[in-house]
């Protein structure tokens, strides 16, 4: 019986620019992701300038050249770390609300809350500030953090026209402010409890707007389809 060859991995490109990433087909290389989860660690311990590449490269238990292999320089990483990460957590986001029923409010609130629970983990939040702090440096990196916010703002905005027109009719037009206040407020809250430490008293916080948010959008739609004719609920019974 004639023994299977030994699949040989194909030589690959090094990643030299900032126009080759993010390079999402490499995030399924189990040698890539090791090396991205390594470096999130290092950074949101040691911050970004105080990391090198042989501390990334300890942390993952690899070589520098190995990580030199996959990634040209400490920016172009980075760079890559910070689509990866986003995609990592949009997409946890994205299985939430295709898993819950077709109730639209509870689909924003479930938005809402994932959106929310992404910046929980006090890692992810301190290589939020590295990232949002790098943005201010990095014209590159200030483009990826404005897609990224741009793709959180899409998930508020398709939660939140579902609330106000159940039935697809786009009746109620939201402003695009909408959204953008939303998620400055989830990121704000959470750089608050970071900051403060107090979990208790950010949680009711969110409640809050939550309830805050739902409810006048909710009279909202009720009132503007009140003007044009259109009931809002179904007939009471007669007693």
């Amino acid at each position: 019986m004639a023994k299977s060859k030994k699949q040989v991995q194909l030589p690959r490109k090094q990643a030299r620019s900032h126009d080759e990433i993010p390079r999402h087909s490499d995030w399924q290389n189990p040698r890539v992701v090791q090396i991205l989860d390594a470096a999130a660690r290092c950074f949101s311990r040691d911050g970004f300038a105080n990391t090198t590449v042989q501390e990334i490269a300890r942390e993952a238990g690899l070589t520098k050249s190995m990580i030199h292999y996959y990634f040209e320089s400490k920016q172009v990483l980075i760079l890559e770390l910070q689509a990866f990460v986003h995609e990592r957590y949009f997409r946890r986001v994205q299985q939430k609300l295709e898993a819950i029923g077709p109730d639209s409010e509870a689909r924003l609130q479930q938005a809402l809350w994932e959106l929310y629970e992404i910046v929980k983990d006090k890692q992810f939040m301190r290589l939020q500030l590295e990232l949002l702090a790098e943005a201010g440096r990095d014209p590159n990196m200030k483009n990826r953090m404005m897609l990224a916010q741009q793709r959180s703002r899409e998930f508020i905005e398709m939660g939140a026209q579902q609330v106000v027109n159940p039935d697809g009719s786009a009746s109620v037009r939201l402003p695009k402010s909408l959204s953008f206040l939303i998620a400055s407020f989830l990121l704000g809250l959470r750089v608050q409890e970071y900051v403060a430490g107090d979990s208790e008293i950010a949680r009711e916080s969110y409640e809050l707007f939550v309830a805050l948010l739902t409810g006048a959008m909710n009279r909202e739609r009720d009132t503007l389809r009140r003007q044009s004719g259109v009931e809002t609920s179904e007939p009471r019974p007669a007693s």
